[in-house]
């Protein structure tokens, strides 16, 4: 299950997405692929992604990022350490970049009770960056949602979120997408680093 990516598990990608399809944006009726990213599952549309989940997703973004910053849409869940490492390459570039994080339901049902529990946070950007500083714990990864009340709507929002990766025809995570200037859109894969990041976001 777990490589450079985290492989979408299909039985979290069925019943839920029954669910209020007018918040998901136009369901694609054509699946190009993209022969230049040979990293990409043929059919994945990083476009309807990006332009979805932004429109009718429910993402996680730092509360100081400016309006004039490049905006990067990141698909994660809360259990993949390739997730995970592609947060802590992301830090260095805060203040820079607005980073928006859209948490789904892939490795198992803690992914979907611990997204929520970030979602209903007062500060879900700083219970996202306090589930990362605890996520290679011994005793638990990230943050624990045992014994802790999450309005049921939270997790509606989290399903919202798999329902746009999925018409999307993502199939890993994590899996970023940057629309730059030209109106371009850029794939950022598994595995990519803080040097990485710029490459794609600032063309260094």
């Amino acid at each position: 299950m777990l490589r450079r990516t985290c492989l979408f598990a299909s039985s979290l990608l069925l019943t839920p997405f029954a669910l209020a399809e007018e918040k998901v944006g136009i369901r694609p009726n054509s699946v190009p692929s993209h022969p230049e990213y040979e990293e990409l599952r043929a059919g994945t549309q990083i476009e309807h992604l990006y332009e979805s989940m932004l429109a009718n997703g429910f993402g996680i973004k730092n509360p100081d990022a400016k309006p004039d910053e490049p905006t990067v849409v990141i698909v994660s869940d809360t259990q993949c350490p390739w997730c995970s490492k592609l947060w802590h390459a992301s830090l260095p570039l805060q203040g820079k970049v607005n980073f928006v994080w859209f948490p789904i339901p892939v490795l198992n049902d803690l992914s979907l009770d611990q997204s929520a529990l970030i979602l209903s946070s007062k500060n879900p950007w700083a219970a996202l960056a306090e589930h990362e500083e605890h996520f290679k714990d011994p005793d638990f990864r990230g943050i624990n949602p045992a014994g802790k009340e999450v309005d049921k709507k939270f997790r509606a929002e989290v399903w919202s979120n798999a329902k746009i990766a999925r018409w999307s025809g993502l199939t890993v995570v994590p899996l970023g997408v940057f629309k730059n200037k030209d109106g371009k859109y850029l794939p950022i894969f598994s595995g990519t680093d803080t040097k990485g990041l710029e490459k794609i976001i600032f063309g260094k």
